[in-house]
């Protein structure tokens, strides 16, 4: 078995689809890669990864076009031919998602007002703490003229 693992964006939202008495979420995920050549010049390359994962539909209200997202799972490879000639696709069968970040900008700022909070948290007052690493000294030990 070949396992994979990507980062990258949502090409288009998550789909329900059923093979075989089965669920799956369907989506596409693309991975870009950019280096200069030996001119100088940027070359930029994007794979794009055909995802299935198994289960119901709870997950797929967050994966949206845009939305960066972690993958690891199962790699498959199949050969077809197209307008462009022999190409590979490359899909994977997700065993672990991760969301990495929200999907466009465009939908997260249509829900900006209500994910606003209506009330502020006033700050409470804190006992005053030693910095991280450091220890309250007895009060005898305050006076010592030790150099360290």
């Amino acid at each position: 078995m070949l396992v994979m693992e990507t980062c990258g964006f949502l090409g288009n939202d998550a789909e329900i689809k059923e093979f075989n008495g089965k669920r799956y979420i369907s989506f596409n995920v693309a991975a870009s890669d950019r280096h200069k050549d030996a001119n100088g010049t940027v070359v930029s390359r994007t794979t794009w990864v055909s995802c299935l994962k198994l289960g119901e539909g709870a997950l797929a209200t967050y994966l949206k076009k845009g939305t960066q997202v972690f993958i690891r799972g199962d790699l498959s490879t199949k050969i077809f031919t197209n307008a462009n000639g022999a190409q590979v696709g490359i899909n994977c069968h997700v065993r672990e998602l991760q969301l990495l970040s929200g999907g466009s900008k465009a939908q997260t700022d249509g829900n900006a007002s209500a994910q606003q909070p209506t009330t502020t948290a006033q700050p409470q007052a804190q006992p005053a703490q030693p910095p991280y690493g450091a220890t309250a000294a007895p009060a005898s030990e305050k006076n010592d003229d030790l150099p360290f």
